[in-house]
C-alpha cells in the first residue's frame, strides 16, 4: 500500500513537469558539471539569451532540481577566482555575494572562502606585486592600499607582509 502511494505521488508531481522543465533540469547539471554557479546566478545564465533562453519557471525548477550542494558550489567558485587573482578573505567573499561575482548567498560565498586553505599573506605578497607593476607606491602607500577596502581589504598585518615582501 505505501508502494502505491508512493508511485501516485511520484507520478502526480511528475505530471506537472514540463517538456521545459525537464530540458531546464538537463541544461543546469550540464552547466553545473563544467562550473561552480549559485542557485541566482545558474537560473540568470538559464535564463539569459546567451544561456539556454529558458523561462525563469523552468529555470527554477531546473536548478531546483540538480541536488546542488551550494556551499560546494561556493568552494569551487572560490578556488576558481583564486587561480585566476589574488584576493583577500572579504574580498573574496564580496566578489562571491556580488550580482557581478557568483551571486552567491553571504553564508555560501563565507563558507567557500573559509574552505579554500588560502594563504591570505601570499594573497597580499600576489596583489602588492601586481600593484607595483603598474603604478608607483610608496610602503606606506601599498600597505594602504592592500588594506582599503576600495583596494584589497587585507587586514593590516596582510597587507604589511604582502608589501614588505614585494618592495
Amino acid at each position: 500500500m505505501i508502494a502505491a502511494v508512493t508511485l501516485i505521488s511520484a507520478t502526480s508531481a511528475e505530471a506537472g513537469t514540463t517538456k521545459g522543465d525537464k530540458e531546464a533540469l538537463v541544461a543546469a547539471k550540464e552547466y553545473l558539471s563544467s562550473q561552480a554557479f549559485s542557485l541566482k546566478g545558474l537560473i540568470a545564465q538559464l535564463d539569459s539569451p546567451d544561456g539556454g533562453q529558458f523561462t525563469v519557471a523552468q529555470a527554477t525548477y531546473g536548478v531546483q532540481h540538480t541536488g546542488a550542494n551550494w556551499d560546494k558550489e561556493a568552494l569551487a567558485a572560490a578556488k576558481e577566482y583564486l587561480n585566476s587573482q589574488p584576493f583577500s578573505l572579504k574580498g573574496l567573499i564580496a566578489q562571491l555575494d556580488s550580482p557581478d561575482g557568483g551571486q552567491f548567498t553571504v553564508a555560501q560565498a563565507t563558507y567557500g572562502v573559509q574552505h579554500t586553505g588560502a594563504n591570505w599573506d601570499r594573497e597580499a605578497l600576489l596583489s602588492a606585486k601586481e600593484y607595483l607593476s603598474t603604478q608607483a607606491f610608496s610602503l606606506s602607500g601599498l600597505i594602504a592600499q592592500l588594506d582599503s577596502p576600495y583596494g584589497g581589504q587585507f587586514t593590516v598585518a596582510q597587507a604589511t607582509y604582502g608589501a614588505n615582501k614585494a618592495y
